[in-house]
């Protein structure tokens, strides 16, 4: 089996980087693979054309009022590309409000769809796993407890592992990592994890800052790190940092050490963390770093998130361990304020605290597991053996590609 053609729809930066290591490992094992994508940096580096470039897609999102124009044409341009490309499947890699939408045109123009890292439907939305079962062939998910969900609504599953495991780098030394930062290795080092986001900079930024008075005040040798995250350019992030600063009652410069896109080096040497709730919190659970996490959002936006929860937790360590006693503060909406963030965080400034040491251990069962390890190639594979498996399906003719 030689040559398939493979097309790839990466809708963000994290996406991006998953699908490149993907596409290593496809090239790894079928040199002749042709692959086009809608991507990023990562996959242009690896040589990979892209119809279309994802910064956009990013910026405006799946949902808002400026993205749903942008998205329904990106989607126009991608089946026009497809009807001339002709893969043998198509890769959706996370970002789900788009992909789901594709999945179904997809599907029904004849397209072998499979989708990695698939929607997290077993916290929100659970109605969506009827468009997954129409849509997508196959489903390459990265907990284990999702294949028996995947399994018990007949759609066809296989679980690859968690793609963190064994991709993160290992902690830095510490006194090498503080001597170039200008930090000293024998203070605790907190990391500040606002996101990657603008929405969540604009929401949580205020209030992490907010809390460095009363934290600084209580643990007077604490050293505080800002991880600017690469999708955020210095004249966005730096005024919303010194502006949030200001506001806190501070002068002249935050007392912060700024870095950017070092997110698993800072964590790797962090004594504890303060975080958006998201990927980087898993993130950290696996560099064993205690953490506070938080979740804010348009307060008409909360309200209706809220409504679809279907668990009590939002953050994953906690969802991975022990959702009806949590073992991460989790600080949601108005919770997620100065006052709350200090309260929540001194604690974990002593290693020996009860609320450290719950942690540690959720952290351990966690990377235990999740530790199947080789996710991009167990993708390939995968994607490798259902092809070969089964014959390529005759796309369906599409004149009229403006209709929905």
């Amino acid at each position: 089996m030689t040559g398939n053609r493979l097309f790839l729809i990466a809708g963000d930066y994290s996406g991006d980087i998953h699908a490149a290591k993907v596409v290593q490992a496809l090239q790894a094992e079928q040199p002749d693979v042709v692959i086009e994508a809608v991507g990023g940096p990562h996959l242009k580096a690896l040589g990979v054309p892209l119809l279309s470039d994802q910064s956009k897609m990013g910026r405006v999102g799946f949902g808002a009022v400026l993205g749903a124009p942008y998205h329904f044409w990106l989607g126009q341009k991608i089946l026009g590309r497809l009807q001339d490309f002709q893969p043998d499947a198509v890769l959706l890699i996370d970002y789900g409000g788009f992909n789901l939408y594709m999945a179904a045109r997809l599907k029904k123009r004849g397209y072998r769809v499979f989708y990695f890292i698939p929607p997290q439907v077993w916290a929100t939305r659970p109605g969506r796993i009827k468009k997954i079962k129409a849509s997508v062939d196959h489903v390459f998910c990265i907990f284990p407890f999702e294949k028996d969900l995947y399994e018990s609504h007949d759609i066809p599953v296989t679980y690859v592992g968690h793609p963190l495991i064994g991709e993160l780098p290992p902690p830095p030394d510490r006194t090498a990592f503080c001597q170039t930062q200008g930090l000293r290795p024998e203070d605790p080092i907190v990391a500040l994890m606002p996101g990657s986001r603008k929405l969540e900079i604009d929401y949580l930024l205020p209030a992490i800052i907010g809390s460095l008075p009363r934290l600084r005040r209580e643990q007077p040798k604490a050293q505080f790190v800002m991880a600017q995250a690469g999708s955020l350019s210095d004249d966005f992030f730096i005024p919303r940092l010194e502006a949030a600063w200001r506001k806190a009652g501070g002068q002249g410069l935050p007392p912060v050490t700024l870095l950017k896109n070092q997110n698993h080096a800072l964590l790797g040497v962090a004594d504890l963390m303060i975080a958006a709730s998201g990927t980087v919190t898993l993130e950290g659970a696996l560099y064993n770093t205690p953490m506070i996490l938080m979740y804010k959002l348009h307060p008409l936006i909360y309200q209706i998130a809220i409504r679809l929860m279907q668990l009590p937790c939002m953050g994953l360590p906690n969802i991975l361990t022990d959702m009806e006693r949590p073992m991460v503060p989790e600080l949601w909406q108005d919770q997620a304020n100065p006052d709350r963030i200090s309260q929540a965080a001194l604690p974990l400034f002593d290693p020996q605290s009860e609320q450290v040491q719950r942690q540690l251990a959720g952290f351990a069962h966690i990377r235990q597991s999740l530790s199947t390890g080789g996710t991009p190639r167990n993708v390939a594979q995968g994607i490798l053996k259902l092809l070969q498996q089964q014959p390529h399906p005759q796309a369906k003719e599409n004149p009229l590609l403006s209709a929905t």
